[in-house]
């Protein structure tokens, strides 16, 4: 929900319950999906929190299984994983991330990102681009997203694979292929 202050044109949003006690501050997260589609893979969702249009920051939520094709976005974003567990694909190595963790994506840089369990992210970007917004990331090849040797390494797995295998030809259950990501496409 945002509210407005009219008085101080302040935007606030509130994305989680909580619970505030003197040594310690709980947030609870629904992890049902949120209103508005996400562009870039098959079944993610996100409700946008705050925006001035050159910044903002979204709810986006991917469902155990499902991910973010390899892609790249405009300007930088900072990513906060407020619930669950689940990758990130960066420099032709896939990380595990889990909630309590914050990661920089420098803009233009190519990166996927996938679910093991429900997954919700805090993003805040700049430029913001709407949450439901087609041209919000910009999917690029898989091979954008393997290492200088073309090689991209599961660092959960310990598998490796390059062209012309995927990920998952290996077993791993993290590839960021479209295929894997649930989006038609060449990769399989």
């Amino acid at each position: 929900m945002q509210e407005q202050d009219t008085k101080s044109a302040l935007n606030i949003a509130t994305w989680a319950q909580k619970s505030i006690r003197p040594d310690h501050t709980g947030l609870h997260v629904e992890h049902a999906p949120l209103p508005v589609p996400v562009h870039g893979t098959s079944n993610a969702s996100g409700r946008e929190l705050v925006t001035n249009g050159a910044i903002g920051a979204d709810l986006i939520r991917l469902p155990a299984g499902a991910g973010f094709v390899p892609h790249t976005h405009p300007g930088h974003h900072i990513l906060t994983v407020v619930a669950g567990i689940g990758t990130i694909t960066y420099d032709g190595r896939i990380h595990e991330t889990q909630a309590g963790q914050t990661l920089l994506i420098e803009g233009g840089i190519p990166h996927a990102v996938g679910a093991i369990t429900d997954h919700l992210i805090l993003a805040v970007g700049a430029p913001h681009k709407r949450i439901g917004a087609d041209d919000r990331m910009t999917p690029v090849a898989y091979e954008e997203v393997v290492a200088d040797d073309g090689e991209l390494t599961c660092m959960l797995c310990l598998c490796t694979a390059g062209p012309p295998r995927f990920l998952h030809s290996v077993g791993c259950p993290h590839c960021p292929c479209r295929a894997c990501a649930g989006m038609p496409g060449e990769n399989g």
